[in-house]
C-alpha cells in the first residue's frame, strides 16, 4: 500500500487545520486500513519538511530517523507533513508487536512531474 499525496498550498492558510486535518487523518486511514487487511508493508511519502524545520538554536549538519521539525519553526505544510508522519509511526508502535507491518517514509525534497487534476495545490 502507498499513500503518496498532501495538498501543498502556494500560500499559507488562514487556518492551518486545513492541510493538518487531512494530512492527519488521511495517514491513519490508510494506516487502519493496512493493518485490518493485514498489509505487509505500507510505503509514505512524506516530505524532508518532516525533519528538517528547526529554529536557529537547534539547526544541524546531517539529520537522521531520531530528528523531526520543530513544529514552533514550521509553516501549516511543513506541521501538516510532521504531524501525518508522526502519527504514522505512532499507529504502528501502537499496535501489538504480532500486529505490526514494515512502515517505510521517503522525505524527498522535491517531486516532479506532471499533475494528473487542476486544483489550487501546487501538488495537485
Amino acid at each position: 500500500m502507498v499513500h503518496t499525496a498532501s495538498p501543498f498550498p502556494d500560500n499559507q492558510p488562514k487556518d492551518e487545520n486545513v492541510l493538518i486535518k487531512p494530512a492527519v487523518e488521511g495517514t491513519l486511514a490508510v494506516m487502519r486500513a493496512a493493518h485490518k487487511h493485514k498489509v505487509k508493508r505500507v510505503v509514505i511519502t512524506s516530505s524532508v519538511a518532516s525533519i528538517m524545520m528547526k529554529t536557529n538554536t537547534n539547526k544541524k549538519d546531517s539529520y537522521n530517523e531520531d530528528d523531526w521539525s520543530d513544529l514552533e519553526a514550521c509553516g501549516a505544510y511543513e506541521k501538516s507533513k510532521t504531524l501525518a508522519e508522526k502519527a504514522a509511526w505512532d499507529f504502528l508502535y501502537s499496535l501489538p508487536k504480532e500486529e505490526q507491518f514494515e512502515l517505510v517514509t521517503i522525505n524527498p525534497s522535491l517531486i516532479l512531474g506532471p499533475s494528473i487534476v487542476q486544483t489550487d495545490f501546487t501538488s495537485g
